[in-house]
């Protein structure tokens, strides 16, 4: 079975979150289980700029795009794992940002994923690659099922693959104006309603969920949840019509990266068997952030988050309860960026108590490990989560997941029993202020008897969602579609 993989952005060679940790990971674990990948991304500038193995192929596409031919570059990734393409065209992709900048989403959005999705096609042409599936991935690849359909020229094509299309978040589709639909090539058919065609506009996700053969998405609740008004974003109703094709299948951890006992980015290694090093990465965090160390043999829970600062991950309800969080004898370090408004709250909290709140702007892969390593606590309470890795990761660092139960966050995290000798998270329900700081008092109280929330940890770090539960999901999804 060959697999095409295409998808915007794969960790480590450019990442703004989970979305780069599947394309890492999922493929690696498909290629263990038997199946020949091949990934195709876009070369970006901190691709460019980076020290991973990289070489020109040579090969060079044509791609209509609208009126202009265009030349793709095909690079060629040396690492081991997966063959991996780049698509360079430093006219799209050698900016400092993926997708947007803090204030805006690049204007020319749309032609540069139409760029993109359309020199995965020439690629797989070019290379006479055979594949049984092409496996696409949210609204950056969603046009990918009609171009194999019709041709990167509109033209026809004819295409022989099966499309596996999975949605990571369903809020960000890729929502264009009608004036750019020429940028395709495609027949105008396809702008219409039962098509392309949202409120006037051009919709790339709903594309690829009209076209493709498999529907995936990344949690068994959030399958359920985006067939609702509340959770849809629009959408509901396509995806309805198209419930017999959904899948939920719950992303997985790769436990190579994320795993205190091996994980050289933390400043010692810890396991269930000897938690001692969990106290030196504490240590190694506050000093990170200039925190003021508690008295001697004091126990300060850590509260940890690692996130995007937007609406969608709870920073509205968290900037109406920090003032309260901060009332407790607590530490709070946060990584992140995203709104302008969310990152100055961060800096201001920052400020405002700055011997216990820790704040950096900004993406830092190595921080995120020692967030991870070095709190008690995680913290996440969105508005809604597809799946969410970073309570994967929390569990297997003894980080105790403090969530919204919503999405892929309920599917995995058991709240714990008021005895403490069940589950593996504290959960609330209802999307309020009270209920997030009700269920974080409960989890102080219990940290505070030590030998309960070592029990916890404990059985948190011997939770196993490992990508080959998932690969094999996918596997049988796969070998059903072409069946």
């Amino acid at each position: 079975m060959k697999i095409v993989f295409a998808i915007s952005e794969i960790t480590p060679y450019a990442s703004t979150g989970g979305l780069a940790d599947v394309g890492a990971a999922l493929p690696v674990a498909l290629e263990q289980q038997g199946v020949e990948v091949i990934r195709i991304m876009p070369m970006y500038r901190r691709l460019l700029e980076g020290d991973s193995l990289k070489t020109d192929t040579g090969l060079r596409l044509n791609v209509p795009v609208g009126l202009r031919t265009l030349q793709a570059e095909v690079w060629q990734s040396g690492d081991p794992g997966p063959v991996t393409y780049f698509i360079r065209k430093d006219e799209f992709f050698d900016r400092r940002e993926l997708y947007s900048l803090p204030e805006r989403d690049y204007d020319d959005n749309f032609e540069r994923f139409v760029f993109f999705q359309k020199a995965v096609v020439a690629l797989m042409d070019a290379l006479t690659v055979r594949a049984d599936i092409v496996h696409a991935n949210d609204w950056e690849t969603g046009l990918i099922p009609y171009f194999l359909d019709y041709g990167i020229q509109g033209m026809g094509r004819g295409r022989k693959e099966k499309v596996v299309y999975t949605i990571h978040n369903l809020a960000y589709q890729g929502i264009f104006p009608d004036s750019e639909f020429p940028y395709s090539n495609l027949p105008y058919s396809c702008f219409a309603l039962d098509e392309l065609e949202f409120y006037g506009n051009i919709n790339s996700m709903k594309g690829g969920i009209v076209r493709a053969d498999k529907l995936t998405t990344v949690s068994k609740r959030y399958a359920s949840e985006i067939l609702t008004p509340e959770f849809g974003c629009g959408l509901e109703g396509v995806l309805g019509d198209a419930e017999g094709k959904l899948h939920g299948i719950v992303n997985g951890v790769d436990y190579t990266t994320w795993d205190p006992s091996t994980d050289i980015l933390i400043a010692a290694p810890y396991s269930p068997e000897n938690l001692s090093g969990k106290k030196t990465c504490q240590k190694a965090l506050l000093e990170r952030f200039e925190l003021k160390a508690p008295q001697a043999n004091k126990r300060v829970p850590v509260i940890g988050m690692v996130s995007r600062l937007v609406d969608q991950k709870g920073m509205d309800l968290l900037a109406e309860a920090m003032d309260r969080i901060m009332e407790e004898e607590v530490y709070f370090v946060l990584l992140g960026s995203g709104q302008e408004e969310y990152q100055a709250i961060c800096q201001h909290w920052a400020k405002k108590w700055p011997e216990r709140f820790g704040v950096y702007i900004g993406y830092h892969n190595g921080l995120a490990h020692q967030i991870e390593a070095g709190a008690d606590i995680f913290m996440m309470p969105s508005r809604f989560e597809p799946c969410g890795l970073n309570q994967l990761y929390s569990l297997r660092y003894g980080t105790i997941p403090l969530v919204h139960a919503t999405g892929g966050l309920d599917d995995t995290i058991e709240n714990i029993s008021e005895d403490a000798v069940a589950g593996n998270g504290f959960k609330f329900e209802e999307y309020t202020v009270q209920a997030l700081l009700g269920t974080l008092q409960k989890a102080l109280f219990i940290y505070q008897d030590q030998a309960k929330w070592l029990a916890i940890q404990k059985r948190a770090m011997k939770e196993e969602f490992s990508w080959d539960r998932s690969a094999k999901e996918y596997i049988a999804l796969y070998e059903e579609l072409l069946s």
